[in-house]
Order: C-alpha cells, then structure tokens, then sequence
C-alpha cells in the first residue's frame, strides 16, 4: 500500500512563501485575549465526558448534518472508518478509485509475503470479485493504534474555545485534531511537524511561536491553536475564496465541502490544490467537487491529499458516534460504562458469565487505547475474573481467559503500542493458565528482548526449543 501521510504543513508552508505570501506579519501573542464571536455558539453541543476520574462539561462541533448532506453513504469515508477502527495486525485489500472493501486479512500474511507472491494474490482476489485488471489494488492496514480519538476529548475540547475566541471557524479545530495527531499533544512527522497541529516550523514562527533548541511552541495547544487559526483564515480560506470567485462557483463558508477545500490547501497547500482544480476546472462546488478531488491528480496533489478529506470525514463521524452513543454524557472508559449497566441490571438478556466476560474484554480495549493504565486495569479485571470463578464453582479452574490465543493477542497489541512490560505481566499470567503454551513462550521471548532483557528472551526462546 501506499503510506497515508496525516502529516504536514509543509507542503503550505513553501506554498504559502511562494504566492503572494512571503511578507511577515506582525508577531502577535498567542496568549491576548481575541475576540469572541458568539455565532460560533450555534454550532457547538454540550457533553458530559465521564473519565476514570470525574465528570467535565466540553462542548465540541455538531457533525449531524454529515449524514442529513449523505457524506457517510459514499464509499471512501465510510472505507477509511472501518480503517480507523481496524487494529493494525489486520489490512483491507480495496480497490484505489472507489476504496471499496474486497477482503479483510492478517497484516502480517501480507507484509512478509515477496512481490511475486503479492500479486498473485491480488490476481485471485481481482478473479473472485470481477476487477478489472486496469484498477489499482491497495492493502491497507489498520489504524486503530493511530487515531485514539478517546484520548482527544479534553484538549480538542480546548481547541474549539480557542477557535472561537480568536474568530475562526472551530470546525477545522475539531477537524485537524481527529487526523494529524489525535490523542497526542507532541508528535513530530518526518518532515518536522509538531504538535497537535502539526505545524512546521516557518509557519509557527511566522504567528509569533518560539521554536527553538530549547522551546517549542508548537507542542503548546493553545499557542499552536493561535498559528493554526491564523493560517487558516488568513492563507487557506482567502486563497480557496479566490480559487472559487475566479470561476463564479458560489459557496457559504460554513458548507461542508467548501470546509474540506481548506482542509485541501492547509494540507497539501493551496497552490497544489489551484492546480487539482484546473484539471477538474469545475462549473459548479458541492458534494460533487470533493468527489472529483478524489479522484484527481495533479501537480503535487496526488493519493495522500485525496486520502485527506476522506480521511477528515471518516474521522468525524466515527467521533460524532462516539459522543452520541450515550445521548447528552460521553463515557471514555467503555468498562466502567459496561460494569455500570450491570450493577443497574440493563444487561438481562445476557448471562451473568457472558457480561463479566464482555466487561473484562472492555477494560482490555480500554488498556490498548491508553484510556486506562495497568495498574487500574488490574485491580478492575481482578475483581471481575473472581467473580467468575465464583459462578464457576471450582476454586482451581481458570476461568478467563478461556484459551490460550486470546492473551497471546492482548500481549501482542500491547507490545505494538510498546508497552512491553504490561505484555510479560499479560503472558505470564497467560503461562500460568496454559503451562505448555509454545505460542505464549515465543512471545514472553519477543517480549523481552524488546525490553533489552537477552537472557530472559533466551531462556523462553530455549523453552520452546525443548517443547519442539
């Protein structure tokens, strides 16, 4: 597959300094307080978030008319929310024009496979779904581990006030947080972005930010919302009006596709996008236009800033499902919401064994994402897995897991985030349950061995030597 960059401004950057853009603005504090255009107001709701450790009003961008304007029944956003769901030892074979889903399979029967092999497989694959030979085939992994948009809720909730009170639209706030680095505050691309905005360094520097070998500003939220909010309505807004007046398309600036242009020229830059626009040459904006974008090539805009407005899309109402699920209170730890409607007794059409079980599966999906740590993890699952024991009647039974492949796959999710230590605690509890568990001793030695511990690698790397 070709690698999704949620990268950059750095493409807007040179754009930006090349057209018509070069002189300096004034530096302006990030910290004066702007003023607040109350019109935002309408388009924010209210939540009650509900984490491990207290309950905090936020207000975020209503999404809703997403689906009313049928943004989610086309095929690419809804292709790239089954990717942003999707853990990353699994890919989704699609096609590259329409993004439509062929077959769903285990990442690493894929990435270790030769080229020979590969296109062997995307040959039977073009035979048993009739594609035709000149559409292109992607493999594309999941991204679960990327967007922990659970993990965004407290700073994006800042980035919209922020927004707000410097005047700028909070939509692309909310927006930019979901894709370029959500749930973490400091992350810098390859090209050198950093922050949860993912600025480059001229353009933090060119809105009054300090970057330097000591001091970076960027990784501050409400300074880089500050630049991010001026590069937006000062570069990225005029330059799409421009691009749209030239041709008499009309446009609100509140329309979504017209929003996901911005999003276009913030990140592959306006002039890359001038350029789509010229091969399109368009008579007519709307939902149509962004479509044709898609699909378009030109100048410097090429798969990855097709992937982009597809990509903010999908982000977006993966996160509007997230804070509807519970009507007007978004619960963060999907165990502690799950153990609550047990207590209350909202779970009866299931068994008491099939709710600890769902319970505990909760709070491990609550560890991978990092909404909980392990230590809270424990003493939550501990209680729960006595409580099956106790249903179960036998004192010696291990209850949970019920076998052996189900730890060895929490471990391996845990050692891709890189918590290694968590996953020896995972898979010796796992050796303790399944005692002859080759599997679990192989990973306990990858295990170690990425925690640089060698001999404790060997000696279970040794075991299955003996088993064998």
């Amino acid at each position: 597959m070709r690698k999704l960059i949620t990268n950059t401004l750095y493409s807007t950057a040179l754009v930006l300094f090349s057209i018509g853009c070069s002189g300096k603005e004034p530096s302006v504090d990030a910290n004066t307080p702007p003023v607040v255009l109350s019109h935002f107001d309408s388009m924010l709701v209210k939540k009650l978030v509900a984490t491990k450790d207290d309950t905090t009003k936020m207000y975020f961008v209503d999404n809703h008319k997403l689906k009313t304007e049928r943004w989610d029944q086309l095929a690419q956003p809804a292709f790239w929310k089954k990717i942003i769901c999707l853990s990353p030892d699994s890919c989704i074979v699609n096609t590259a024009d329409k993004r439509e889903s062929l077959a769903q399979v285990p990442y690493n029967d894929w990435k270790l496979i030769s080229e020979a092999e590969l296109t062997r497989n995307k040959s039977r694959i073009r035979e048993q779904y009739n594609i035709d030979t000149d559409r292109e085939l992607y493999v594309t992994s999941g991204k679960r581990d990327f967007f922990e948009h659970r993990k965004t809720m407290m700073y994006l909730s800042k980035a919209v006030g922020y927004f707000k009170e410097y005047g700028v639209d909070p939509w692309y706030a909310q927006t930019i947080l979901l894709i370029e680095s959500p749930g973490k505050n400091k992350s810098i691309s390859y090209a050198g972005a950093n922050g949860p905005f993912q600025l480059m360094k001229a353009v933090a520097m060119k809105y009054g930010l300090v970057v330097n070998a000591t001091r970076d500003d960027r990784t501050d939220l409400k300074k880089a919302s500050y630049a991010s909010s001026q590069l937006i309505s000062k570069i990225c807004i005029p330059l799409v009006k421009k691009m749209l007046d030239s041709r008499n398309i009309p446009y609100n600036e509140s329309d979504t596709w017209f929003r996901l242009l911005v999003m276009h020229s913030y990140h592959a830059g306006a002039g890359n996008v001038a350029c789509a626009l010229n091969k399109i040459n368009p008579t007519t904006g709307g939902q149509e236009l962004i479509v044709k974008l898609w699909k378009t090539e030109a100048c410097g805009f090429k798969n990855e800033s097709q992937n982009y407005s597809q990509l903010a899309l999908a982000a977006l109402l993966n996160f509007e499902d997230l804070i509807d699920a519970e009507g007007d209170t978004v619960f963060t730890v999907y165990g502690i919401r799950y153990e609550s409607k047990m207590q209350r007794n909202q779970l009866r059409t299931l068994s008491k064994e099939d709710q600890l079980v769902n319970c505990i599966q909760k709070y491990e999906s609550d560890l991978v994402d990092g909404i909980i740590d392990f230590n809270y993890f424990q003493v939550k699952t501990n209680n729960l897995k006595q409580q099956l024991a106790m249903l179960n009647n036998s004192g010696n039974k291990i209850a949970y897991p019920q076998n052996e492949a189900h730890y060895i796959h929490l471990a391996t999710q845990l050692m891709q985030k890189r918590m290694n230590e968590e996953a020896v605690v995972i898979l010796k509890a796992n050796l303790i349950a399944f005692p002859t568990s080759v599997a679990t001793s192989d990973s306990l030695s990858k295990a170690y061995r990425k925690l640089g511990k060698i001999e404790l690698s060997q000696k279970y790397a040794n075991q299955n030597s003996q088993e064998n």
